[in-house]
């Protein structure tokens, strides 16, 4: 006869500390995602993982260092994919790569929703210091991978001698931040990706030429 309590125990096999810490992490991103960071419960939040609060305590301390751990985990992860699209299309073109940017924003954010929606809940939300730090590092993350390529564009002469680079950065965060409440509706869906491509190739067109006075001396 088989033996009940070693069926469980197959079913749910013991995890290693960073094993479980994972699991909580990702059960509540999507508790988060869900509810938001004041509807959310601990109790929701340990039960997601069949863990108890004690437990979650344990791991994370509060639900408002679990939320940071969250937001720091899926920032993270979207940089990772980010700059994966990015540096893979510029390396074949880096004029590709720039007159490409905000598609390959779009892409990365596409690709996990939720998570687009839980760290733009964040930002544009937040109030607290401790996640407005966090989300002011996700945003000087995205200006270093934008000034780098536009930096080594100016290098190869793709781009005006005269730009200041960090303005021309700055440009396109702007760009940036436009997507993000556009998302807030709907992730993207009132902004086509027609409409996209073409403000990008606007914006990189005057940084060829150096027009529109962005940072020319």
């Amino acid at each position: 006869m088989d033996d009940p309590k070693r069926d469980t125990r197959e079913k749910h096999p013991r995890m290693s500390g960073d094993e479980r810490r994972a699991l909580i992490l990702e059960r509540a991103k999507e508790i988060f995602a869900q509810k938001g960071y004041r509807e959310a419960s601990t109790g929701e939040l340990a039960r997601a993982s069949e863990i108890t609060e004690p437990i979650l305590y344990k791991h994370f301390g509060s639900k408002k260092q679990l939320y940071i751990a969250v937001l720091n985990m899926i920032g993270e992860q979207f940089l990772e994919r980010l700059r994966g699209l990015v540096e893979k299309r510029a390396q074949n073109d880096l004029s590709d790569g720039l007159a490409s940017f905000l598609l390959d924003y779009r892409a990365a954010a596409l690709a996990d929703r939720e998570s687009i929606h839980l760290l733009l809940n964040a930002i544009l939300e937040s109030n607290d210091p401790e996640i407005a730090q966090i989300t002011q590092a996700h945003n000087r993350e995205m200006y270093a991978l934008i000034y780098a390529l536009l930096e080594k564009a100016q290098q190869e002469g793709l781009i005006s001698a005269h730009l200041d680079l960090s303005a021309a950065a700055w440009g396109y965060l702007s760009f940036v931040f436009a997507l993000q409440y556009r998302a807030k509706a709907g992730i993207f869906s009132q902004f086509s990706e027609q409409a996209i491509r073409e403000i990008n190739r606007l914006w990189f067109q005057a940084l060829q030429a150096g027009g529109s006075g962005v940072g020319r001396e």
